[in-house]
């Protein structure tokens, strides 16, 4: 009898911790998704500078209206910044920029509407400068040492990884691409100098 009751005590005390665990990702998922909602926005200083030791990794923010998606983007795709938000992939372009932006995230969170993405629908990446748009070209499923979707095209691009198929329990193995190009390098609020 001790032993069920010592048993039950600890299945609550580690039911207790992983509740707790989830909540603090929670919190913390949502205040990077508040800074990342005001990223386009001035800040004031005092604000900024509270802020500054848990937002500093968040370069801008990630829309697609049709999916009803909206995420932070942190600046890698390390565990701790796919918790967080959606990682830009380190060696690509930044958005807006020439070459192919490369983000990744996880099927089971930030990029779990992905599910229904379709072509021409608008991608928007919004940072510091303003809001670039993208427009959905493709889709397709890969290997995950499939790297060639992240080479350079003709035209500023935008990949999204993320792993595939979205009911996978455990590592996944394959990955789910979206391909976007770019429709202007000027972002949304920023006159071109005459």
């Amino acid at each position: 009898m001790r032993v069920l009751a010592y048993a039950e005590r600890l299945l609550w005390t580690c039911g207790l911790l992983c509740a707790g665990y989830c909540l603090i990702l929670v919190v913390q998922a949502k205040g990077t998704q508040r800074f990342a909602d005001r990223i386009d926005q001035p800040v004031p200083t005092r604000i900024a500078s509270s802020a500054a030791h848990t937002t500093e990794d968040v370069i801008g923010r990630i829309e697609i209206p049709a999916l009803a998606l909206s995420a932070p983007i942190t600046a890698d795709y390390d565990g701790s910044s796919l918790h967080r938000g959606v990682g830009h992939i380190p060696g690509t372009a930044v958005p807006g920029g020439l070459g192919t932006v490369g983000l990744a995230g996880h099927r089971d969170s930030f990029f779990r509407p992905l599910r229904r993405i379709a072509a021409k629908m608008e991608v928007r990446l919004i940072d510091k400068s303003g809001t670039y748009h993208y427009v959905v070209d493709s889709t397709e499923i890969v290997s995950p040492d499939k790297v060639e979707v992240l080479n350079i095209a003709a035209r500023p691009e935008l990949t999204l990884i993320t792993c595939f198929p979205f009911d996978y329990v455990g590592a996944a193995p394959e990955r789910f691409i979206v391909h976007a190009h770019l429709l202007s390098a000027s972002p949304d609020g920023v006159s071109a100098i005459h």
